[in-house]
């Protein structure tokens, strides 16, 4: 086996293996946190350098030939994580390694981090980096000339000298990011994909076990809120919405994430393949909302009395924001909307409390218009 601070090493012999995922899978246990792509990879790296090769059972994700050829790593054929080319064809969901530059009175300096693209337009791609928690926008081939793109490559083989031959362990998992990334990322991207124990959210890592799901109550209070959302939102944003509050931090956001996928009867993600913007599932058969004090942060409050065998729902123009803040365009789209998931037989249009003094006439009048004229 070759010395870790050798290209030989990177090129031929690195491999991830189980005993990475089980040091993954302990640090996330230890910390309680998820952990981005570029701090995992950094991790791996980092224990070769400091304490060498590998040597336990590799985890290989390999292809499923039909025509009897040997396996191969899908990292090997078509790497899931490539080095930042202008030249290149990117499409959102794709991975990339960019050198960020950072600027500090006087000095400034380029340090190497994965991200996920997210947008991508003739002649920008926007690359979210999760280490960072910010949008880094790059040009495509569509804002360079010939002369930018070598321009560029250059300043790319002058980050990866500079960084060649170092023993200065931080130095050396910067080269190794930037020269053998895309092997190195690529397999620890398509093991953490394929080990069931772990989850991906909005390009962090956690571990399935450690996710506390939402209660019944909590998905039927956060689909009723849902009613009143204009937008998808993402999963981080639905936590604010729901009574009682979730498990705190990432076992509380991650157990939400695995609950709205498993609820495909209320909830549908808006963005598939992307990171995750949820809606209610087509118009949502939404359950009877429990008896739940109302909260600041909920959108809408209802309660349902049993007439026959039917439900009668009241309540949802919000007394904080709504009625007090917005237009009466904006209210009368929000009482249409309520009947018409509902339907006018069972909502009756009211406040969610005692309305506020200041409230604009004009917004309890469109409410009382829209109502009336609801066909």
């Amino acid at each position: 086996m070759t010395d870790p601070f050798t290209d030989r090493y990177w090129i031929e012999d690195f491999q991830v293996t189980q005993a990475d995922l089980k040091r993954i899978a302990d640090h996330i246990r230890e910390t309680g946190q998820a952990h981005d792509l570029t701090a995992l990879a950094r991790r791996v790296v980092r224990g070769r350098l400091r304490y060498g090769p590998e040597t336990s059972a590799p985890f290989l994700v390999r292809h499923r030939h039909s025509d009897g050829a040997p396996a191969r790593p899908t990292w090997a054929e078509n790497p899931s994580v490539r080095l930042w080319d202008p030249a290149e064809e990117w499409d959102e969901g794709d991975h990339a390694i960019v050198a960020v530059r950072f600027c500090k009175g006087d000095q400034k300096w380029f340090e190497p981090f994965v991200g996920e693209v997210t947008d991508v337009e003739s002649h920008k791609v926007t690359v979210q980096i999760d280490a960072l928690e910010a949008s880094k926008a790059y040009s495509t081939q569509a804002r360079y000339s010939e002369d930018d793109l070598q321009k560029w490559r250059r300043l790319v083989e002058n980050l990866v000298a500079a960084r060649r031959g170092t023993k200065d362990v931080k130095t050396q998992i910067e080269y190794v990011l930037l020269k053998h990334g895309e092997r190195v990322v690529s397999q620890l991207l398509e093991a953490l994909r394929a080990d069931e124990r772990f989850v991906r959210l909005a390009g962090r890592w956690f571990l399935r076990e450690l996710a506390v799901p939402p209660t019944e109550e909590q998905l039927t209070t956060l689909a009723w809120a849902m009613i009143s959302l204009e937008e998808p939102q993402p999963t981080a944003e639905l936590a604010l919405q729901i009574a009682p509050l979730i498990a705190a931090g990432d076992p509380g956001i991650f157990g939400l994430y695995l609950g709205l996928r498993a609820r495909t009867d209320l909830f549908e993600n808006a963005d598939p393949g992307k990171r995750p913007r949820w809606v209610l599932a087509g118009h949502g058969r939404v359950p009877a909302r429990p008896s739940t004090p109302p909260t600041t942060r909920r959108a809408t409050r209802c309660s349902a009395c049993r007439a026959g065998q039917r439900l009668i729902f009241d309540g949802g123009l919000g007394v904080q924001r709504l009625l007090p803040t917005g237009t009466p365009e904006q209210v009368r789209a929000h009482v249409r909307r309520y009947l018409d998931v509902l339907g006018p037989e069972r909502y009756v249009m009211a406040p969610a409390n005692s309305v506020q003094p200041g409230t604009p006439p004009e917004n309890l009048a469109a409410a009382y218009e829209a109502a009336r004229n609801y066909r």
